[in-house]
């Protein structure tokens, strides 16, 4: 019963307020006259106004599943370096011209000197001039050589000692220059000239028959530069120097190289002292290198 009692109370406020909203909305005056509002001036023209509206549209599209098949392709790509090496030979540049050169070998002695000397050592100094690709040349050189002693003879007095300078042409021969390649040229050639002799002490074998009544020994031996006639050691004897004229002829064989030159060389060297004596040879082999 409350509950229904105040339902009605609260529908009975609300009608009531609602008639007295109306009545005050109509006892409110309302003016009836037209209020002209305008933004130009008397005499001018109003421009149209132009409102640009723009409309953004936006459609979802929906579309069945699509299935694309990709194929993919792998491309290998091999890379070969190759390495390529040149090998360029080097060649020695080859020189010619003036030279100095040094040597040393056996000196063996042959004719009136043999067996009465023994073979000795020799050294060799040179100087001359050869173009390299000049088939003539010149040269002068000097040699020493003390010979051994044959010991029948060791009584005559010291070891024999020569010198010679020689004064000679050298031909190159044309011929296995490049037989061992570009950087070494080989050369033969030859060699010949005069000679200036000068020793002492040197032993000499008398042109007479073997056991003649002449000289010291079985081979009749003297000193070279002692004119006698003696049998006895003392009375052949002669410690001074003595110098005789010959000539000398050979041939070698040359490695040349930049501005070296090795060689290997054998001559003979030949004098005479005269009917007393049979011909004498001083036979050297020389090892040996040019510096040009």
């Amino acid at each position: 019963m409350f509950n229904r009692n105040a339902l009605l109370l609260v529908a009975g406020a609300a009608i009531f307020t609602l008639d007295a909203s109306v009545a005050s909305a109509q006892a409110k005056p309302r003016s009836t006259k037209r209020i002209p509002i305008t933004k130009e001036a008397p005499g001018e023209v109003t421009a149209p106004r132009v409102d640009t509206v723009t409309v953004y549209r936006t459609d979802t599209l929906r579309m069945q599943g699509r299935v694309d098949t990709v194929t993919r392709t792998n491309t290998v790509t091999n890379v070969r370096v190759d390495t390529v090496v040149q090998s360029v030979p080097m060649v020695a540049r080859h020189v010619g011209g003036v030279y100095f050169g040094l040597g040393a070998g056996p000196n063996l002695p042959f004719g009136a000197i043999r067996t009465v000397n023994e073979p000795g050592a020799m050294g060799q100094v040179n100087l001359g001039w050869q173009g390299l690709n000049a088939p003539l040349g010149i040269r002068l050189d000097g040699t020493w050589t003390q010979f051994s002693d044959n010991a029948e003879y060791d009584l005559l007095g010291p070891k024999a000692e020569m010198m010679n300078g020689n004064l000679d042409l050298k031909l190159n021969l044309p011929i296995f220059n490049s037989f061992l390649g570009s950087s070494v040229r080989m050369t033969p050639y030859i060699i010949g000239g005069g000679s200036a002799l000068q020793y002492r002490n040197l032993r000499m074998k008398l042109n007479v028959a073997p056991n003649s009544a002449a000289g010291y020994g079985p081979q009749s031996t003297v000193i070279a530069g002692c004119n006698c006639t003696g049998t006895t050691a003392a009375s052949v004897m002669n410690s001074d120097w003595h110098h005789d004229f010959g000539w000398n002829a050979g041939g070698g064989l040359a490695f040349h190289a930049g501005k070296k030159e090795v060689f290997v060389e054998a001559r003979g060297i030949h004098f005479d002292r005269g009917d007393n004596f049979k011909a004498s040879w001083a036979v050297p082999i020389t090892f040996g290198v040019n510096f040009f």
